[in-house]
């Protein structure tokens, strides 16, 4: 089939790499968009300062210089924090200045779901302003167990307001979460609802969730959410953080090694050969 709608390479996938050598491989691999990965959890080194008007322009001189260009901006963290205004609005406008109009993220845990509502509604002005759209994510694992089904983060969108708030659904987050929910349905119902979508897959090996090319492999089988995903036209993004694992009751844990660029570059080549050849 056709490309999917500006499908991108989430960068924690690069997670160690710096930003020149992780664009340059993007488009090596033949991609043409990114999301920037600035998540808690997900990267090393995640600090306020690279949501910074100097960081803005360093990635709109690499997009210049590897012909790439970006719709969304990761940057997960606890939305149920104290001062987290303060703490987000720099993510907002620094989203903006790199021309990413979507916002992914996760959400809390479940007993701190009402604070981060309050929260988020706090965000309204600064998202009209910039024209910015806040994606909230189902979780993966417990810290952000707030939104795991779709039925919850339609509740969570409505109360917000669908304008500029949606839902960034992410099918593999739900398998290593809540596998025994039915991934298929609930991604067919989030396609209706969904501003971006994160295309990751899992296989378990040596009792742990193991993120892998998106093909025939892994737990979640993707030809009919690929296909639908294509004709409804939502933006996507890859998002195979090789560096990462899962415990079996979703823990999050990270190898300490960097992945071989080999390994990064032949898992996105194998990922975008299935997704073309559908």
């Amino acid at each position: 089939m056709a490309n999917l709608t500006n499908l991108s390479v989430n960068t924690s996938i690069y997670d160690g790499y710096d930003l020149d050598t992780t664009f340059s491989s993007i488009r090596k691999c033949g991609f043409k968009y990114f999301e920037l990965a600035y998540n808690q959890g997900y990267i090393g080194n995640l600090h306020q300062g690279l949501f910074s008007v100097d960081n803005a322009n360093t990635i709109n001189a690499l997009k210049v210089k590897y012909g790439l260009d970006t719709n969304a901006l990761g940057c997960t963290m606890d939305l149920s924090v104290d001062g987290f205004v303060d703490i987000f609005i720099p993510r907002i406008y620094f989203a903006s200045l790199i021309g990413a109009k979507y916002i992914n993220v996760c959400t809390t845990k479940l007993e701190n779901k009402f604070k981060m509502i309050n929260n988020l509604r706090l965000l309204r002005p600064i998202l009209e302003e910039t024209g910015c759209i806040l994606c909230l994510e189902n979780g993966g694992d417990y810290n952000f167990n707030a939104f795991i089904t779709i039925e919850e983060g339609l509740y969570l969108i409505n109360e917000l307001g669908d304008d500029i708030y949606s839902i960034n659904f992410d099918p593999g987050n739900m398998v290593t979460y809540k596998k025994d929910l039915d991934v298929l349905s609930q991604s067919f119902t989030a396609l209706d609802y969904s501003g971006y979508f994160h295309i990751k897959d899992v296989k378990i090996s040596d009792n742990k969730f193991e993120f892998i090319s998106i093909g025939d492999d892994g737990l979640i089988k993707y030809k009919d959410i690929l296909l639908k995903l294509k004709d409804k036209g939502i933006p996507s993004s890859l998002e195979i953080p090789l560096k990462i694992y899962r415990e079996l009751d979703s823990m999050p844990k990270k190898y300490d090694k960097e992945v071989p660029l080999s390994l990064i570059e032949d898992t996105l080549i194998k990922s975008k050969k299935y997704i073309e050849s559908l």
